[in-house]
């Protein structure tokens, strides 16, 4: 019986597509592998993001070609990008498209298949929480982003569709359902004027049962007072969302061809915590921009300092071939990027730790991974994202369960009171 093993870089999106492509690799009979060197197909689902995402893809391919009397298929962002040079990945035995990525068991080996190609899920190997893709693609022109040049225009997932795999998924007892997509708020605008994202938290808060529901990731002209209400009175919608705002200043804003200016941003942060004065908020930010001025960076952490976000992602500009931002003048050096990411991170450890203390003496539900730290200790998340460590036993394992907080060593823990099957 062959092996197969599947190696995932990028964002969650992918991450659930792979995780589509395992179940049709299980269901044709094929055995999953532990890792690449005991496989006899290596699927890697790649990400072309930035030029780092790239070169981890290109080695992740390369390393399988290394192995003999092995299928090596590429699939993924970095394959649909046609700046991609195919030559590079000389020797794959296979280059799939995106939208053809479902279909890898048809395409290795037609006459071994016996299942039609399924585009859902029933569970996510190796995760507490489970993430559903609700849409894919993005209508949104960046200068600086390649995703929705690879990935196309927005298009959504049947509603009936998701609804029946996310009570699939709950009877299979996970407890948190992550919805993800390249760009979910704009979930339900290409099916009819009356779907939204909105109507589709609505129906899945319907759903019986002990779990959650978070979003993974909106763009602000997205954050609806519908979305900020729905926040504040259903219970099960995690109260938690991460906004990508990118920069504090308008002028490199402008330039990244973002739809809003910092005043917006503000805006919409101000109606969110009017509604739910302690809800989580975190973000990304991009440093480097080219053409960011000392002066530019300094209106973003002025932008930073005024907005407290729970936690940030921030990362360097990358020139992606195919963008408008590639061709831009004024580049900054490495030595600058590096030092604003640093103070950058200094910030979010600060407004991090300032939320987390909010927290502390108070009882929270936590959803608890699969995997313990160094230390032995089980890890697990709030509704609201904060990371909490809990010494308990393995039953605990992706369960929802109840504990205080408390505050040792600068790691806010849990003391366990209670979890539900």
């Amino acid at each position: 019986m062959k092996r197969f093993y599947i190696k995932t870089l990028g964002c969650k999106v992918n991450q659930y597509e792979s995780q589509v492509i395992r179940e049709n690799f299980l269901k044709n009979g094929y055995i999953e592998a532990e890792d690449s060197d005991g496989a006899d197909i290596c699927v890697v689902n790649t990400c072309t993001v930035t030029s780092a995402s790239d070169s981890k893809s290109l080695k992740s391919i390369r390393s399988g070609l290394r192995k003999k009397n092995k299928i090596v298929i590429a699939t993924g962002c970095m394959i649909d990008a046609k700046d991609t040079d195919l030559r590079k990945l000389k020797g794959a035995d296979f280059i799939i498209k995106n939208k053809d990525k479902y279909n890898i068991p048809y395409i290795i080996g037609a006459h071994t298949v016996n299942h039609e190609p399924r585009y859902g899920i029933s569970g996510f190997e190796g995760h507490a929480r489970v993430f559903v893709k609700i849409q894919d693609g993005c209508d949104n022109r960046c200068s600086y982003c390649k995703v929705s040049v690879v990935r196309g225009r927005s298009r959504s997932r049947p509603f009936e569709d998701i609804i029946e795999e996310c009570s699939q998924l709950i009877k299979n007892g996970y407890q948190e359902i992550v919805l993800t997509g390249i760009c979910l708020g704009s979930f339900g605008r290409d099916i009819s004027k009356e779907m939204n994202l909105s109507k589709l938290i609505d129906a899945l808060c319907e759903i019986s049962g002990n779990w959650r529901v978070r979003l993974s990731s909106i763009e602000p002209k997205d954050v609806t007072d519908k979305l900020i209400h729905q926040i504040k009175t259903k219970e099960k919608l995690c109260k938690h969302l991460h906004i990508p705002f990118q920069s504090g200043s308008d002028e490199v804003l402008k330039k990244m061809n973002r739809p809003y200016a910092a005043d917006d941003y503000k805006d919409t942060v101000a109606r969110i915590r009017k509604a739910v004065p302690d809800i989580a908020i975190s973000t990304d930010i991009m440093v480097g921009f080219p053409g960011e001025k000392e002066r530019n960076f300094q209106n973003t952490v002025n932008f930073i300092r005024e907005i407290k976000p729970m936690r940030m992602h921030v990362f360097g500009f990358s020139k992606r071939i195919g963008t408008p931002a590639y061709s831009y003048k004024d580049s900054i050096s490495n030595s600058v990027v590096e030092a604003r990411e640093k103070e950058l991170m200094g910030l979010a450890d600060e407004f991090s730790r300032a939320f987390e203390r909010l927290f502390i003496g108070k009882t929270a539900k936590v959803l608890v991974e699969d995997k313990r730290d160094k230390q032995g200790l089980l890890q697990g998340y709030t509704d609201r994202y904060i990371k909490v460590y809990i010494d308990g036993p393995d039953t605990i394992k992706s369960k929802l369960i109840t504990c205080q907080l408390t505050l040792t060593n600068r790691k806010v823990c849990g003391i366990l009171h209670s979890y539900s099957d």
